[in-house]
């Protein structure tokens, strides 16, 4: 028999201040599943400025052993994402961002393929100096392009829940390490060869450009992965069909959001692509229409209930149900399938691996990333 010990390292715990570095202990034995991360405040008074949100706020969310080796390495969006594609969905009853009102984000950290994975786990007792660090920045007021944020005025709170398999009788085969591996900024018919490490054992590898109005489908034109300087393409294709791909593999997401906005404001909303569907709403009877997302920002598609007429003024709290994919313009390259070992690719036995992206005239701002799902066995 076996189970997972929920063991809390910080209950509702203060950060000690609105920006700064956290760093919180993990235990010296045991094996580990994942980290929960739960994080709790009161939004800013700005009554029409929704573009940050906790998840903007944490910019680094790292587990580091012995004394600098990265295990995990992103921000809280590429996190949240790294969640959904892991079948972790995110859950909190208080995912919003309205002014003066109280605002929590669970977060969920996998050192497997997916929640709860018996196969790949962090062995604690075979590394040094386990850690968790959070970079935060509670004060930030713009995020990524999107510049009507308004800050927090005081520290939230927070809780680390360590889940630890009990049971002496499973041995992890290794544990999956994500980290960022290349960057370049986006820029007008750039073509960019970004080269992935050779030796490590790869399960997945993403691209991101997470920028207002310059989302991934809006500035890529092809993605390619590339062996040995071109002996072999494996992969080579547009956003659109590279969309529908994800989507076969990973499903669709949902998502529920609260916010105050005004009617004509750009809003960085989670999913790239989707639908937005009619929602509840606060004390005014306005409500979002069904709409699609395209390229991470819109006006604010909303009707007045009563007129049917787009409001012209005014600021409104709106309740949205989001469906779709690409969450923080997040994107796996579907060449992989982190759920079968036959698809991870051996960079050791491989020559020159690159993923190439061209970008379209429309590529302005923003930065394209490549992270990497690396398998790790030997400690």
């Amino acid at each position: 028999m076996h189970y997972f010990q929920q063991r809390y390292l910080r209950e509702v715990a203060a950060f000690p201040a609105l920006a700064g570095l956290l760093t919180v202990d993990l235990p010296n034995k045991g094996l580990l599943s994942g980290i929960e991360l739960r994080v709790w405040g009161t939004n800013g008074a700005g009554a029409d400025l929704p573009d940050v949100w906790l998840h903007d706020r944490l910019t680094r969310v790292e587990v580091i052993v012995n004394g600098s080796q990265v295990v995990k390495s992103y921000d809280a969006r590429q996190l949240q994402a790294m969640m959904l594609y892991k079948k972790t969905p995110h859950y909190s009853h208080d995912m919003k961002n309205m002014h003066s009102a109280a605002a929590e984000e669970f977060f969920y950290i996998n050192f497997g393929r997916n929640y709860h994975d018996l196969d790949f786990m962090l062995d604690l007792g075979r590394v040094n100096d386990p850690e968790l660090r959070l970079t935060y920045n509670f004060g930030l007021a713009t995020a990524e392009g999107w510049t009507n944020g308004v800050a927090m005025a005081v520290p939230p709170s927070y809780a680390v829940i360590c889940h630890l398999l009990r049971d002496s009788d499973v041995t992890p085969r290794g544990y999956i390490k994500t980290a960022e591996i290349a960057r370049f900024n986006n820029a007008a018919n750039l073509q960019q060869n970004m080269n992935v490490p050779r030796g490590p054992t790869y399960s997945n590898l993403y691209l991101q450009s997470w920028w207002a109005a310059n989302g991934f489908a809006a500035i890529v034109d092809h993605t390619e992965v590339n062996i040995n300087s071109d002996d072999l393409i494996p992969y080579r294709i547009q956003p659109v069909d590279m969309i529908a791909e994800v989507v076969r593999m990973y499903g669709l997401f949902d998502m529920q959001q609260q916010v105050s906005l005004t009617h004509a404001q750009a809003y960085p909303f989670p999913l790239e692509v989707g639908r937005i569907h009619y929602g509840d709403t606060g004390l005014v009877g306005v409500v979002p229409v069904y709409a699609d997302l395209w390229g991470n920002a819109i006006p604010g598609f909303f009707k007045d209930i009563a007129t049917g007429l787009v409001p012209t003024a005014g600021s409104y709290n709106v309740g949205m149900h989001i469906m779709g994919s690409l969450p923080f313009s997040v994107v796996p390259i579907p060449l992989f399938n982190p759920w079968d070992e036959k698809t991870w690719l051996n960079t050791a036995e491989l020559g020159d691996f690159w993923v190439r992206v061209e970008e379209t005239a429309a590529a302005a701002a923003g930065v394209m990333k490549l992270l990497g799902d690396e398998v790790v066995t030997t400690y």
